[in-house]
């Protein structure tokens, strides 16, 4: 650690000492590596954070870079047109989504690469412009609700395998990253409106400035709702976010960023068979709502110095969540109001640098965190149903410490031949807790060393070969522990091992993309389905992902503006101990595609035709085909939906252009739905969207 504080201050030294011809430099290096990264030269970038992401457009993957990586650019994210992030995530290799309680378009659900799916996406490092989306990372990754829309997504990063060793925790299953608009390097106002099936209404206004001094700024609002497409099922989200980025005459600059996210919804839970047969769209638990809200504060200083960077960080997040909801409990309808508070704080360092070592060239890339979070209330109070006197049965807190390092080292061993090498430690010298109501006290701590390489050699400057081994975790939930068997007693830290080899390819004609082929091993993983929190045992997973973009402008000039993208992934995941070994991981389907047609005209005309397919699935951990009456385990049939948009481009004046959308989800109204277990939103049968038609509005001024 004493020689990571040395190279911090090394280059605090440094940067006192650029003078402005460096300062020019800098700044002049900045300016060229847009314009490399706009005519498609590949450069190696981090992870999107607030600040980083210039209006020149969103980073190429670099040819060389030694892991599974796929970035849904702007005019994608555009043309799928999702209404909520389950349809724009869907169009992603390697990760699936699904309806759990009827509340999609608040609670988004993601799984990846054949990891347990309990509903509501525990096994991603999911974040918003580099900051965890969470409510506590460390300890309660689900999404009760996604302090992001659809609407501010500009663009979405995937990053599996083992070059994740520089992020944590939950990265086994990979680092799923929403990038909103970037800062504007001048006058900007974007204004769009939609409005579509289910009296569905969204608006969305942003916009900012850039000043002589260097000073960017935006300003964002928005406001979406709608009755949703279960009976019941309505839903309001509001969001404000201000970012502002000061450019520094030694060609660094600070950014902040402050967000406020306030979200009401339904959440009617799953059917019985029955009830599901009557209309499959109906809310058997009306009680079921939801309310919460998400704030954010973000800090980052970056500063430059000769072949290195390095930025101090800090972010501070709250969100309060509660749920209103009908239950079955000891074969009796119950009402349960559950309330909690949640915190989570953190400060940081990360730095790169370029130096010579033993005659030859690294770039080192480390960083030191250390994380708190806490949950000062976690209480929920039972009545009878019809009752409205309440007993408290939780009444929990609990607190976490993490202290996390980080280092990798890229280097050129042989001609044409990279590698990454890296380790992260990650101590969490105290996870504690307490409930009044059961009367159980909890403490554990956790230490390990989570190693990582990845290996790249160029074959020519238009084909790669890749390969990469990294190891990752999960805490247990903070929740978890007031439904332990014995919550004395400790529940293991989640633990898993991700290998990959591929290979990356550009110019084979007009045809560019990636073939993977992964392994993961996971082991002690938890789950809920007997009524009690509980280490299980292994899962072993193992899949191909393949990713081809085809531009026939390239081939026939007449074709230009026609882009197809495709990709298809295959996965086994199979339960490796307990009376189930060799069944199948739950939701974790064999098969999955995803297909877009996208065209843009000179004229201001564009039109998209895309698709999704994922295979079928069981439910449970014995593999059930039938489905049981109360409709919470069965067989997932498999399911296509498909999804159109079409639009046109109004130039209004130089600097404003008004845009008219028309468009589908689920294009043809295919009729599915999944088996859930339900946890606290009642288990059952859930039917997926049918189809969704919208018109939209985007009013830009540049």
């Amino acid at each position: 650690m004493a020689s990571w504080f040395g190279l911090i201050a090394t280059l605090d030294a440094a940067a006192q000492q650029v003078d402005p011809a460096n300062s020019q430099s800098a700044q002049k290096t900045k300016a060229e590596t847009i314009q490399e990264k706009q005519k498609g030269v590949h450069i190696a970038d981090e992870i999107l954070v607030i600040g980083r992401l210039s209006s020149g457009g969103v980073p190429q993957i670099p040819i060389n870079y030694p892991a599974s990586r796929d970035i849904l650019d702007p005019a994608t994210v555009k043309a799928i047109g999702a209404r909520d992030l389950n349809d724009l995530v869907l169009h992603l290799p390697a990760i699936s989504t699904r309806p759990y309680n009827g509340g999609e378009a608040s609670a988004p659900s993601f799984s990846a690469r054949g990891l347990p799916d309990d509903g509501l996406t525990e096994y991603l490092h999911v974040l918003v412009n580099g900051v965890p989306a969470n409510a506590a990372p460390y300890g309660w990754t689900a999404f009760s609700f996604m302090p992001l829309a659809s609407e501010r997504v500009y663009a979405v990063d995937l990053i599996r395998g083992g070059h994740s060793v520089r992020y944590s925790p939950n990265t086994v299953g990979g680092v799923l990253n929403f990038a909103t608009r970037p800062l504007p390097d001048s006058q900007e106002l974007v204004a769009r409106q939609s409005f579509g099936s289910n009296a569905f209404s969204s608006s969305f206004l942003t916009g900012g400035d850039k000043t002589a001094d260097g000073t960017a700024f935006r300003f964002s609002l928005l406001d979406r709702r709608g009755d949703g497409y279960r009976d019941g099922g309505g839903f309001m989200q509001q969001d404000f976010s201000a970012e502002l980025r000061q450019d520094l005459e030694d060609g660094g600059w600070v950014a902040g960023s402050l967000n406020y996210f306030q979200d009401d919804h339904a959440a009617p839970g799953g059917l019985s068979v029955a009830e599901f047969n009557a209309d499959r769209y109906a809310n058997s638990r009306p009680e079921n709502q939801f309310t919460g809200f998400r704030g954010m504060m973000d800090l980052v200083w970056h500063r430059p110095v000769a072949d290195a960077w390095y930025e101090y960080y800090a972010t501070a997040s709250v969100t309060e969540r509660n749920l209103y909801a009908r239950r079955v409990s000891g074969g009796n309808n119950v009402l349960d109001d559950w309330h909690d508070q949640t915190y989570f704080a953190n400060v940081g360092v990360r730095a790169e640098s370029t130096m010579e070592i033993a005659g030859s060239e690294h770039v080192l890339h480390g960083g030191m965190r250390a994380h708190r979070e806490w949950l000062p209330s976690y209480s929920i109070d039972r009545a009878a149903f019809g009752s409205s006197t309440f007993v408290p049965t939780t009444n929990s807190s609990f607190r976490l410490m993490a202290l996390s390092a980080h280092l990798d080292d890229t280097f050129t061993p042989l001609p044409n031949l990279d590698v990454t090498a890296g380790i992260r430690v990650e101590y969490i010298p105290s996870v504690s807790g307490t409930d009044r109501v059961a009367g159980f006290t909890y403490e554990d701590e956790f230490f390990d060393l989570l190693p990582a390489v990845g290996l790249a050699y160029s074959v020519n400057p238009d084909l790669a070969i890749f390969a990469n081994y990294g190891e990752g975790f999960r805490a247990p939930q903070f929740w978890g522990f007031a439904y332990a068997a014995n919550p004395k007693d400790a529940l293991d830290f989640e633990s898993g091992r991700s290998s990959e080899i591929g290979v990356r390819f550009e110019n084979l004609g007009p045809v560019r993309g990636s073939l993977a082929y992964w392994q993961l091993d996971f082991d002690d993983y938890l789950v809920f389905d007997t009524g009690y929190y509980e280490n299980v045992g292994q899962i072993k997973s193992q899949g191909m992902d393949l990713n081809v973009q085809f531009d026939f402008g390239d081939v026939v000039r007449a074709l230009e503006g026609l882009q197809w993208n495709s990709s298809v992934s295959l996965q086994q995941a199979e339960l490796q101990t307990g009376t189930d070994a060799g069944n199948e991981v739950p939701y974790a389907w064999e098969s999955k595609a995803s297909w877009r047609l996208r065209y843009a005209e000179p004229s201001g005309f564009t039109t998209s035709l895309g698709g999704a397919f994922v295979g079928e699935s069981y439910s449970d951990t014995a593999n059930t085909a039938a489905t049981t009456a109360d409709g919470r385990i069965g067989l997932n049939s498999s399911v296509v939906l498909w999804d159109a948009q079409a639009g046109y481009e109004f130039e209004l004046s130089r600097r404003a252009t008004l845009q008219f959308v028309v468009g589908a989800s689920n294009l043809f109204d295919k009729e599915w739905e999944v088996h859930s277990r339900g946890g606290f939103f009642g288990p059952g049968l859930v039917a997926g969207a049918p189809r969704q038609n919208y018109a939209a509005f985007y009013l830009e001024i540049m």
